[in-house]
């Protein structure tokens, strides 16, 4: 699976390299990264909500392990990226998304507001992203201490199970310092106009997790205007 009629492509697909560059936008700017190393984990068959009955919703929860533990989480001092995309059977059931959890609730729509369990949109279903290839209909970029959670919402006459497959990649990486000449080239090469290297939200396209990474990460954002004239040569 390489792209559908409604744009979704494999997660695999889009999963970073070691030595590839990518940005991440925060609420204070942008942050950029060179993929150091990582490792791949998959969640299959993850059933923690259980059955939703006819018109019903889990509520929203972590994904947790059995241990009880968030396997989303990022400890707070790792420079550690995650990169996940999840698909879920059956298809009929929506799932909505709040990152950070009880707060940034994605696919949101301005005019509308965060969408509710069981609003007509902000949602993604077994179809955007299927439980045999999960996709990037609603991918994520996890970065520290940042805890998401879901709620599937039930749309149809009768119960069903939530099953999910959880595919993702964990980044080890080193940031790059918007000072420093080198590390400038590298920036100007992500965001230069049609580049393929990505710069992703840390939350929702229309707002972001805040940066308070800046003890661990030895970095602080910089603004767009900042990064567009370092794409420039300047600074």
């Amino acid at each position: 699976m390489s792209s559908s009629s409604n744009g979704v492509m494999a997660i695999q697909e889009k999963f970073l390299d070691e030595g590839d560059l990518f940005g991440i936008k925060f609420n204070q700017g942008l942050v950029f990264c060179e993929v150091q190393g990582w490792t791949q984990t998959k969640y299959d068959p993850y059933t923690q909500y259980g059955n939703v009955g006819a018109g019903q919703s889990t509520g929203f929860e972590r994904l947790d392990d059995p241990d009880g533990d968030d396997i989303l989480y990022v400890e707070n001092d790792q420079l550690k990226v995650k990169h996940v995309a999840i698909g879920h059977t059956p298809a009929i059931l929506r799932r909505y998304t709040n990152y950070p959890e009880g707060e940034n609730r994605l696919r949101a729509i301005n005019n509308l507001g965060s969408p509710v369990p069981g609003d007509n949109y902000g949602f993604v279903d077994g179809e955007d992203t299927p439980y045999e290839t999960p996709t990037d209909a609603e991918e994520l970029f996890v970065t520290p201490n940042q805890h998401l959670d879901f709620n599937f919402f039930n749309p149809d006459t009768e119960a069903h199970e939530v099953t999910l497959k959880i595919s993702m990649r964990e980044y080890n990486i080193q940031t790059l310092d918007p000072n420093d000449n080198v590390d400038q080239n590298a920036i100007r090469r992500i965001i230069k106009p049609g580049s393929p290297m990505p710069v992703v939200p840390a939350g929702s396209k229309d707002r972001q997790v805040d940066f308070t990474l800046q003890k661990f990460w030895n970095v602080e954002p910089i603004t767009e205007g900042r990064a567009r004239r370092v794409s420039r040569g300047g600074n």
